[in-house]
């Protein structure tokens, strides 16, 4: 017996011995650092800001790095502060704002974060971090400009590239002047409609969000007949622009959270995120795919990964789980958002025998608008389809602005969209 006692505390000790070295050899990893696939499971161990690496990348994004070529430089974490207008909005306005538990439907919002304080024990807190960000995703009154959209494929590279102009303005929730326009019975109107290729120029849609329960009111211009038409209810679920991107994940979500049956916060946890991406996205003079596109790898299979020189930074985070509707192609998703103010950086896509099947990333940087206030507006997205190997990616060009001088409702209408197509 005294022999099996001795046996076990000699292997309690050189445990601890074991665990003590690899405490003593674990790194704090500096900003400038990669980690990659060939390093990974040397650096999972080091620290980053006082953080395990293993615990900053979720395990979906772990599957990227080792399988898929994503590469993560390192940067020091940056505070992004909240605009003194939202801050008065919130303090003002917020104390109006109640949600239902039966419906999950918000009401009495006009402007700020409508639930500041978030308690991980409420049962409706997935719901409430939700509707902050839908009410608040992108700061400013409105917000227009280019994107350039590219449809990857992993293997063969990128397929095709377009260019779309987006258009949306506010109608509650706005930072300066009166917080709601109109009746209160609408959050935005968005156009969106394609530039080039000539085959595609006129397409467009243009969308009306309502503060209810109601699905939006979507009109698409259709060349063929040079008419608009409304398009069906259901049309959120849809694939964005014939890419394997969805309607409703544009910016890491852009459905009502009522629509969706489930919202479970699961918790508080530090993950790696871009936050800061202040580099040219979109160089027209580029005589490469890499010196058009160098925040986009177009140059190292599988190619639907970031490039290199994108850089990441620690951001504590609500990981929120949400339910998808019956008709929907996806059975859940988990969301990555920032505790500090509402802007989603990571998201995983579950298809409906509960596999993990795609994964999207939002990258964003402060940038001021027209008026000199700070906005956050999506400047990089990535969705990557793992199981159709295909990817998609929008990228914010040079001039994109939010809270452009002189916009008025007018500048948002069906009118607009059939204009701009014509």
């Amino acid at each position: 017996m005294k022999k099996s006692v001795i046996l076990r505390s000699s292997t309690l000790v050189a445990l601890a011995s074991v665990f003590a070295m690899s405490a003593a050899n674990a790194a704090e990893l500096k900003p400038g650092d990669v980690i990659d696939a060939s390093n990974f499971d040397q650096v999972k161990e080091d620290t980053f800001e006082g953080h395990k690496i293993k615990d900053l990348i979720t395990d979906k994004v772990e599957v990227l790095i080792k399988n898929y070529n994503l590469k993560i430089p390192l940067r020091a974490s940056e505070e992004i502060p909240v605009p003194q207008e939202d801050i008065e909005n919130t303090k003002k306005y917020a104390g109006e704002v109640k949600i239902d538990p039966e419906t999950k439907e918000v009401t009495g919002y006009k402007a700020g974060t409508p639930f500041p304080d978030i308690d991980v024990n409420d049962p409706l807190a997935g719901f409430k971090a939700l509707n902050n960000y839908y009410y608040q995703n992108t700061y400013g009154n409105s917000f227009d400009g280019s994107y350039t959209f590219l449809f990857v494929d992993s293997n063969r590279g990128l397929d095709r590239a377009q260019r779309w102009w987006t258009f949306s303005l506010k109608m509650k929730g706005r930072q300066t002047g009166e917080p709601v326009l109109g009746d209160g019975t609408l959050v935005k109107k968005q156009l969106l409609f394609a530039v080039e290729p000539f085959d595609i120029k006129g397409l467009g849609i243009f969308t009306v969000r309502y503060d209810s329960k109601r699905l939006e009111d979507n009109w698409a211009y259709v060349k063929s007949v040079r008419r608009t038409r409304q398009l069906s209810g259901s049309s959120w679920m849809d694939n964005m622009a014939g890419s394997v991107q969805l309607n409703d994940e544009y910016d890491g979500l852009s459905g009502r959270p009522s629509w969706y049956p489930t919202a479970k916060l699961i918790g508080k946890r530090h993950v790696l995120a871009v936050a800061h991406l202040p580099l040219t996205l979109v160089n027209p003079s580029g005589a490469t795919n890499a010196e058009k596109y160098p925040t986009v790898n177009t140059q190292e299979k599988p190619f639907s990964m970031p490039a290199k020189n994108v850089e990441w930074e620690p951001r504590e985070v609500w990981a929120i789980e949400l339910g998808m509707p019956g008709e929907h192609p996806y059975s859940k998703r988990i969301l990555y958002m920032d505790t500090k103010f509402p802007r989603i950086y990571n998201v995983e896509h579950y298809d409906k025998s509960g596999e993990f099947a795609k994964i999207s990333f939002v990258m964003t940087t402060p940038i001021k608008g027209d008026d000199g206030i700070l906005s956050m507006t999506p400047r990089q997205g990535l969705c990557f389809d793992i199981k159709r190997q295909e990817g998609f990616v929008y990228l914010q060009e040079a001039d994109a602005m939010a809270n452009r001088r002189g916009v008025t409702e007018n500048d948002v209408t069906l009118g607009k969209l059939e204009a701009a197509a014509k």
